[in-house]
């Protein structure tokens, strides 16, 4: 081993020179797959591949200028025990690129294990070369077979044909495109470069010239070839992670020499100091290289693409749809590629697609539903010759359609946080996209991403700003047309009445209408539901009140009334809300009170027990269907006799069916309970008004409501009362 590494083991001969050019073409190969980051797994096949062919190529240059036999032997030992290993490896490469490599994963690396098995053998004894000799008019050595070199060669060919039969199948039986070009170069290479195992004939004594150098160099190059134009490695940037770690090492072993040599000259130098200085002079480098990048690191790098995308970002934020943003996003990338792709935006509000200028795109265009969620999960460009082999065939299928029927070579996908937002399809006339250009066009995507989301998010405050003014639109008119909480006096009656929103717009009204001669119309209805919709429905029902009131006056029919409303709920809920209404008119003169309920809450009336403090409770009853149903209202009319002193309660459902913290009602039996207790002396309107009320707060509990509550009370006036009893 020592005459191996030994100077005087090698002549220079120029015979070498035409060698050389193997190893060269496979340096080659390996340098831009170590430099140019692509496809992973097609990367590192290809770098063990040309690693593996490597000794070999090396092995027939240096043969002519080798003049130590030993170092011969040595040398041929380790180029031919890699020989199964470059097979092995090769195979693995050619399934690799067809996206087969899950599917004949047991064959692959079953290969690449008798090939590790082989190369321990093959170096250390005399299986595959069991020695050398010299060709006089070759002026080279060449190696002598050993016992079990048929066995190697059966091996290495045993190993090569799955790769071959896979990648052949689909170069040779695939449609035209440009993965099945790229195949058959691929192919062609690959099967050039075997051929030079037509070399094995001279380690049996025949042959005439070595060609094998050749056919494995042409080969590479080949290689080349389809690494540089048909892009093999589908190159998406430059690795400059190996690099660096290359250039560390080359100027750690330069100024560890440097320094070896310095201080040999003066010393002999201990095995423990040539360790420190090696290390010391990588620590050295190391330092060297982390202080310019710490230096560096503040600088400003921005090249023309930054400074559109800046621009993107920058005026993006004064625009308020996404079309716009589209729009803009196309003019940056059209500025920065000479390209103008085509996008298609995602709605936001269902599985509808668009272009840029707003315009729906037609379903079988758009991108299935079915791949939707796949693209979300994306990261970067696809090409149409590039999808990732694991892709399911059915997705593969969907893709490639997308692709036709666009008349793309490609696409990004334009995702937020795995949402698909939109596409931008690269279309087929555009030039190649790698490098700069892809990495320019997939961060335009990613700021379009951005863009898109914070319009949309635009959007919704604006369309929630609108809501809640229209809310509080609504909310204003309705406070304006209801009464207010100071008590109303109308001849001998007094009102007191409150609306107890449960959001911002109720659903509930009420409203005191003087008739003329002391005569009184006190109307009560809840909508359903809450919201601006109810809130107009009620302020339709306040007008209608209005209007029957300034049509009739006096003479107003409480069964009419309802008709009217009946009439207005249903033009303005449009069948989807009703309405429950009480509408009563009380006549002090004529001592009497006449009501009509369509489906309301029960009213009551309370009268004092002569002799006592007590109370007495009298339910107003009257039937009549909901208003605004669409089925004509049938109100009947009730006539109640209505004495001084009396009192009476309308309310919503709001009020008795208010929820205490354990979910029961405060229910009509506790009203009616509360309204019996009552001391007859002390029947004020505004006293039972604040009691009942105080009453349905308490039982809440400090809980929100759930209902709309509005509690009305009215009272006839004693004899010789002034101002009424509030």
């Amino acid at each position: 081993m020592h005459e191996l590494w030994s100077s005087a083991s090698y002549a220079p001969h120029r015979l070498s020179l035409p060698f050389a050019f193997a190893p060269a073409a496979m340096l080659i190969v390996i340098a831009y797959a170590v430099v140019m980051r692509g496809e992973p797994r097609l990367r590192g096949w290809l770098l063990a591949h040309c690693l593996s062919l490597l000794p070999y190529a090396v092995t027939m240059t240096l043969s002519p200028s080798i003049s130590s036999g030993r170092a011969a032997e040595t040398i041929f030992r380790v180029g031919a025990a890699f020989i199964p290993m470059a097979a092995a490896t090769g195979t693995g490469f050619q399934i690799a690129l067809v996206g087969q490599d899950r599917k004949y994963r047991v064959v692959v690396w079953t290969g690449v294990a008798v090939a590790v098995a082989w190369i321990i053998a093959g170096i250390f004894t005399d299986t595959a070369v069991a020695g050398v000799r010299y060709l006089p008019e070759l002026k080279l050595w060449y190696a002598t077979a050993g016992q079990w070199a048929w066995l190697a060669l059966l091996t290495t060919f045993a190993t090569s044909i799955p790769g071959f039969t896979v990648l052949a199948r689909q170069a040779l039986r695939a449609p035209p495109s440009d993965t099945r070009r790229q195949q058959r170069h691929v192919l062609f290479a690959n099967a050039i470069t075997y051929g030079g195992l037509v070399d094995v004939a001279f380690a049996y004594g025949h042959g005439l010239f070595p060609v094998g150098w050749l056919l494995s160099g042409f080969g590479s190059l080949l290689v080349v070839r389809a690494l540089v134009v048909e892009d093999l490695l589908r190159v998406r940037a430059v690795d400059t992670a190996a690099p660096r770690l290359v250039l560390l090492y080359a100027a750690g072993v330069v100024v560890a020499w440097l320094a070896l040599s310095a201080l040999g000259s003066r010393t002999e130098i201990a095995w423990w100091g040539t360790t420190a200085t090696l290390v010391l002079s990588f620590i050295g480098v190391r330092i060297a290289i982390a202080v310019i990048a710490l230096v560096n690191r503040g600088a400003r790098h921005e090249g023309p693409l930054d400074r559109l995308l800046a621009q993107l970002v920058g005026r993006a934020r004064t625009l308020a749809t996404e079309g716009e943003v589209a729009r803009l996003a196309l003019d940056i990338v059209e500025l920065g590629l000479g390209v103008r792709p085509e996008i298609l935006l995602a709605a936001a509000e269902d599985w509808g697609w668009t272009t840029a200028g707003g315009e729906r795109i037609a379903d079988e265009r758009a991108p299935d539903p079915l791949i939707a969620g796949w693209l979300a999960e994306q990261r970067g460009a696809l090409f149409a010759n590039e999808l990732d082999p694991a892709t399911p065939d059915d997705l593969r299928d969907l893709v490639g359609g997308l692709f036709a029927l666009h008349g793309a070579r490609g696409l990004v996908p334009v995702t937020s946080h795995d949402e698909l937002l939109g596409v931008l399809m690269i279309p087929t006339s555009a030039p190649r996209i790698r490098g700069r250009s892809l990495e320019f066009l997939e961060r335009a995507a990613s700021r379009l991403a951005e863009a898109i989301v914070h319009a949309r998010m635009a959007q919704q405050a604006a369309r929630g700003a609108a809501l809640a003014r229209e809310v509080e639109l609504a909310a204003t008119v309705q406070r304006e047309l209801l009464p207010g909480r100071a008590p109303q006096r109308v001849g001998d009656v007094t009102i007191v009445g409150s609306w107890q929103p449960a959001t911002r717009c109720a659903g509930d009204f009420w409203g005191v209408y003087p008739l003329g001669g002391g005569r009184v119309l006190v109307a009560i209805g809840d909508v359903t539901g809450h919201g601006v919709a109810s809130a107009m429905v009620t302020a339709a029902a306040v007008g209608a009140c209005d209007v029957a009131v300034r049509r009739s006056g006096p003479d107003l029919d409480l069964a009419a009334l309802m008709a009217a409303l009946d009439a207005a709920v249903w033009r303005v809920g449009g069948g989807t809300l009703s309405m429950t209404a009480a509408a009563t008119i009380l006549d002090p003169a004529a001592g009497e009170l006449r009501f009509a309920s369509c489906g309301h809450s029960t009213p009551y009336l309370c009268r004092a027990i002569p002799g006592t403090r007590e109370v007495e409770l009298q339910a107003l009853v009257a039937r009549g269907n909901l208003l605004g149903s669409g089925a004509a209202p049938v109100a009947k009319v009730v006539q109640r006799p209505l004495h001084a002193g009396d009192l009476v309660v309308w309310y919503t459902d709001g009020v008795v069916e208010a929820p205490d913290p354990r979910g029961d009602a405060f229910g009509d039996r506790r009203l009616q309970r509360l309204l019996r207790k009552l001391d007859s002396a002390h029947l004020a309107p505004v006293a039972v008004h604040d009691r009942v009320h105080a009453a349905v707060t308490a039982h809440r509990a400090g809980r929100a409501r759930v209902d709309d509550e509005t509690l009305v009370i009215a009272q006839i006036a004693e004899p010789g009362a002034i101002g009424g009893q509030a």
